[in-house]
């Protein structure tokens, strides 16, 4: 009774041993891989910069804390949190993420399950009509396939790593995202008290003309001055007063940009104003960069990871284009049932099975595949350029950098005495002139001195704050004191790429993590 049941099911046991074998051979050759041995492009870097005497106060990783006004570190945790384009960012590492499950499903067998129901009627005219026959024919089939193409040559494994050295560019472009939004934020602040500052000098300069503008005018009136110097004084007051409009105006602008940057709402944008902190003159003298520091200290930039993350897939790409040129093979399984009535689908003797493998060598595409490896190979070398740039660039950001703060202080400390020194200045010219002693013109360019050095002053102070915003960004984010934790996730990128891939190749300059980041 059982032997035919026995003898039917032999040829299925026998292609599940089939496909067992050819699945053991595939994986056996599953280390073969035509993409080239990745290296690092290299290139002439200094063991450590320029040594510049700056000072040995250590930078924080939260940078803008350093700064000492808590309204500038709520903007920056609000811009962190809600920016639209940090939002964007994040989107788009999901995005890369599902682009790594999918190729990674690439590398294992397909398998779906289908059935279905078909019933047909034949003709009594047909060659062999017999009337006893049921000229209504039904039939039920349910069936498993599985589909697994061979990845002899890692074309499948070279996409997957692809995509996971484009996911970790991703993930590291993000880190340098919320780098530029947090000195954007810090430097649209530091610009917005200038401009209050400058509002606030126009406005005082307005007010002191247009009461000497009265006085002028009750001389004028008397005869005791000509209407010349009244005319002057009075083109002075015009002048003050448009600089009152266009500093509104400037610090309106300044106001809406940073909103966007925050990511508000288009109500407060309209509606809200933007909250003050200390006055920039209030703000602590910038922190300063200890004298050479190691060139590594570069190579942890966001960018600079990123852009070599970038070499790394298409690196890895070129396996993939190289893969194209050697047979691709196929195996293909079924194991199902076939039935005239449902409920014998699942009884002996209805059982169905096929097995089988298939291969496909390209001969003649006229050049497409070969087009196709030249395009991931120039594609390569134009990621190289970008990685090889943005490391020159880093190195011209440090030292600009280090320049700019360490003479921004000189700056600001030569405008503080060019201020104080025109403001004996105006008031000796207008004793001076009360006097008879000079004409009015001494006055009016003592006064117009004056007024341009307070307005660059407020430029002087906010430069050399933006000064230390640029440090810590060419630093990619400072570097981390003992004990100190960033006020953001340092991606280890070299873990998450393990943990994505499940390889253990090396990931190009990852910075530390941070508390279980």
């Amino acid at each position: 009774m059982n032997a035919p049941y026995t003898i039917r099911r032999a040829p299925a046991f026998a292609a599940i041993r089939a496909l067992t074998l050819a699945a053991t051979f595939a994986l056996l050759l599953s280390a073969c891989s035509l993409a080239p041995r990745y290296e690092r492009p290299e290139q002439d870097i200094p063991e450590q910069w320029r040594k510049v005497d700056l000072g040995s106060a250590p930078l924080n990783t939260d940078w803008w804390t350093r700064f000492n006004d808590p309204v500038l570190t709520a903007l920056v945790e609000e811009a962190l949190k809600n920016n639209q384009d940090l939002a964007e960012s994040l989107a788009r590492i999901d995005s890369a993420a599902a682009q790594v499950g999918v190729a990674t499903s690439a590398l294992f067998p397909y398998v779906s399950a289908d059935g279905g129901a078909s019933s047909q009627s034949s003709s009594t005219r047909v060659a062999n009509y017999s009337t006893q026959a049921d000229r209504t024919n039904t039939n039920y089939q349910g069936s498993l396939n599985a589909s697994w193409e061979l990845d002899f040559w890692g074309k499948y494994r070279n996409n997957r790593t692809m995509l996971s050295d484009v996911l970790m560019n991703s993930v590291v472009g993000h880190e340098a995202l919320r780098l530029s939004v947090a000195g954007q934020t810090a430097q649209g602040y530091f610009a917005l008290l200038a401009l209050d500052m400058q509002l606030d000098t126009a406005r005082r300069t307005l007010k002191s003309r247009e009461d000497a503008f009265g006085i002028y005018t009750s001389r004028y009136k008397q005869g005791d001055i000509t209407e010349l110097d009244w005319q002057r004084a009075r083109a002075e007051v015009e002048t003050a007063r448009a600089q009152v409009h266009t500093s509104t105006v400037a610090v309106d602008q300044a106001e809406a940009a940073l909103a966007v940057l925050l990511g508000r709402s288009p109500r407060d944008i309209i509606n809200s104003a933007m909250p003050r902190g200390m006055a920039i003159g209030m703000l602590p003298s910038p922190p300063v960069l200890p004298a050479g520091l190691p060139s590594e200290l570069l190579e942890r930039r966001p960018d600079v990871r990123a852009a070599e993350y970038l070499v790394m897939a298409y690196n890895a790409n070129i396996g993939v284009a190289r893969a194209q040129f050697f047979p691709s093979i196929s195996l293909t399984g079924m194991l199902g049932t076939l039935s005239a009535a449902v409920g014998n689908l699942f009884i002996n003797p209805s059982a169905a099975w096929s097995y089988g493998a298939s291969g496909t060598l390209p001969i003649l595409d006229f050049g497409n595949n070969w087009y196709n490896l030249k395009d991931a190979e120039a594609q390569k070398k134009a990621a190289i350029a970008v990685y090889l740039k943005t490391v020159q660039t880093a190195f011209q950001d440090i030292r600009t950098s280090l320049t700019s703060q360490r003479e921004a202080d000189a700056i600001v400390r030569s405008m503080q005495i060019q201020v104080e020194s025109l403001r004996r200045a105006v008031d000796i010219a207008r004793l001076q002139y009360d006097n008879g002693y000079t004409d009015y013109l001494t006055v009016l360019d003592a006064e117009r001195q004056l007024f341009s050095a307070e307005l660059q002053l407020a430029a002087a102070l906010r430069d050399r704050l933006n000064a230390v915003v640029s440090v810590c960004m060419a630093l990619g984010g400072g570097w981390a004191d003992p004990g100190k934790s960033p006020s953001f996730p340092v991606v280890n990128t070299e873990r998450l790429l393990q943990e994505e891939t499940g390889v253990g190749k090396t990931a190009p300059a990852a910075a530390p993590a941070s508390n279980g980041n």
